[in-house]
């Protein structure tokens, strides 16, 4: 059973999860409401859009620059470099077993092709022997 905590945790992931989308929404409407402002009303849209511009470059610069957005690109780059080498040891892990199967198949069939060959020589040492 979910906890009141529980459940406001999710509660704000979805809120933000939300805003996220609204802020997005927004965002892809922008070209075509900028054209019609600068159809509009030329210099204040020209303007407005200048502003906009600055004020979007500051923002994407500032979250480049952030603690967490360079934490985050060293965690990624730590989890790439993990996997790619946990991928690295299955493969030859794989090889190694694979290989080992092989080597044990050969000598068991080895083994039994020389366990029949001294079960024949054996009957017909016995065959002889009467």
């Amino acid at each position: 059973m979910a906890t009141n905590q529980s459940r406001d945790a999710r509660r704000a992931l979805y809120a933000v999860a939300g805003l996220a989308d609204l802020a997005t929404s927004t965002l892809r409407h922008l070209p075509d409401e900028a054209q019609k402002l600068r159809s509009r009303l030329p210099d204040d849209a020209v303007r407005a859009y200048g502003n906009l511009v600055e004020r979007g470059e500051s923002l994407v610069s500032s979250i480049r620059g952030s603690r967490a957005t360079q934490q985050a690109r060293r965690a990624t780059r730590v989890a790439t470099s993990t996997t790619r080498a946990a991928r690295t040891r299955t493969r030859s892990n794989a090889r190694s077993t694979r290989s080992a199967a092989k080597g044990a198949t050969t000598t068991v069939r080895r083994a039994a092709e020389a366990d029949a060959k001294a079960a024949k020589d054996a009957v017909d040492k016995v065959g002889h022997d009467e």
